[in-house]
C-alpha cells in the first residue's frame, strides 16, 4: 500500500507545484499578503486548488504521452509509463484532483473557479492537440502562467498590474523556449520521438528567440519596478538580471532546461530568487516590519 501511495504522490508531480506559487504574486506585490490570517488562509486554498488542477492536467498529459514517455530515459520512470499506475486508476485520480480543485475554487470566488476551469480545459487541449505544434506549445504554457496570476488576483481581490502581467507572459515564454532548447540539444537522432513539436525547432532559432525574450523580460520587469512607487524597488532589477542570465547559462551549457529543476537544484539561481524575494518583501512590507518593533 505504501508503494501505491508513493506512486500516486509522484503521479501528481508535487515538485511542479512550485509554479503555482505565482498565485500568491498579486496579493504579495499588492502589499496585502501578510496583512492578516484571513488573506493567508484564502491564498493557501487558492494555491491548493491550482495545484490540484495542475496535477489533473499532468496526469492527462502522462496518459496521452504514454508511448513517447516510454522511449524517454527519464520519463519512462513515471508511474503511468512504468506501469505502476494503470490508465483507469490515473483517470480516476485526475477526476478526483479536478473535483477537489473545483470545490475549493467555488468556495473562494466565482471568477477564480472560471479560471480553474479555463486552465484545466487549456491543459487538456494542450495534451491532446496543441503540444504538437512548435511555438504554439510554448505560448500555451505561457498563457497558463498568466492564468495563475489572474487567478491570484481574483482570489485576493487585488488588481494585477499590466506590466506584471506582461513580465509574467514574456518570462514564461523564455522559460518554455529554454526547456525546448535543452530538450532538443539532449534529444537523439529523432527528437520528435520524444516530443512531436521538437521537429519544428532548431537550436539556432531557439537561441535567437531566447535572447529576444530574455532581454524583453528584463525590460518589462524594469518598467514594472519603475512604476512600483518606490525608487528603491529598482534594486530588485539587478537580481532579476542575474536570475535570467543564470538560467540562460544553464540552458546554453545543457546543464538544465526545466525551470523547476533549475530553481530547486541550482544553488546560485535558488539563492538569487530567495534574495530577490526577501528584498522585495522588505521594500513592500517595511511599514509592517517597523510596526513589529514599535
Amino acid at each position: 500500500m505504501s508503494s501505491l501511495l508513493r506512486d500516486i504522490f509522484l503521479l501528481l508531480r508535487p515538485h511542479q507545484w512550485v509554479k503555482n506559487l505565482l498565485v500568491l504574486a498579486p496579493p504579495f506585490f499588492g502589499g496585502v499578503l501578510f496583512t492578516g490570517w484571513g488573506m493567508a488562509f484564502i491564498m493557501f486554498f487558492a494555491f491548493l486548488a491550482f495545484s490540484l488542477a495542475s496535477s489533473a492536467g499532468y496526469i492527462i498529459n502522462d496518459m496521452v504521452d504514454l508511448e513517447a514517455d516510454r522511449l524517454h530515459p527519464k520519463k519512462k520512470l513515471r508511474p503511468i509509463a512504468s506501469g505502476k499506475v494503470g490508465a483507469a486508476e490515473a483517470l480516476i485520480i485526475a477526476l478526483a484532483a479536478f473535483s477537489g480543485a473545483a470545490l475549493i475554487s467555488y468556495s473562494l470566488d466565482t471568477g477564480f473557479l472560471l479560471i480553474i476551469i479555463a486552465y484545466t480545459a487549456l491543459s487538456v487541449l494542450y495534451s491532446f492537440y496543441l503540444q504538437r505544434f512548435a511555438l504554439v506549445d510554448c505560448f500555451v504554457i505561457a498563457l497558463g502562467f498568466v492564468l495563475r496570476l489572474e487567478a491570484g488576483g481574483m482570489a485576493s481581490g487585488t488588481v494585477v498590474s499590466n506590466w506584471l502581467l506582461l513580465t509574467t507572459f514574456v518570462l514564461s515564454l523564455l522559460l518554455a523556449l529554454g526547456k525546448r532548447r535543452y530538450e532538443l540539444a539532449a534529444a537523439s537522432a529523432d527528437p520528435a520521438a520524444h516530443r512531436e513539436s521538437l521537429s519544428g525547432y532548431s537550436l539556432n532559432f531557439l537561441d535567437q528567440a531566447i535572447t529576444i525574450f530574455a532581454a524583453t523580460a528584463i525590460v518589462t520587469y524594469a518598467i514594472y519596478a519603475l512604476n512600483a512607487g518606490s525608487r528603491i524597488f529598482l534594486f530588485t532589477v539587478g537580481f532579476a538580471c542575474y536570475g535570467v542570465l543564470r538560467y540562460l547559462h544553464l540552458v546554453q551549457n545543457s546543464i538544465s532546461g526545466d525551470p523547476t529543476e533549475s530553481l530547486l537544484r541550482d544553488p546560485p539561481l535558488l539563492l538569487c530568487v530567495l534574495l530577490w524575494l526577501v528584498l522585495t518583501a522588505v521594500i513592500i512590507y517595511h511599514d509592517n516590519l517597523l510596526g513589529l518593533f514599535q
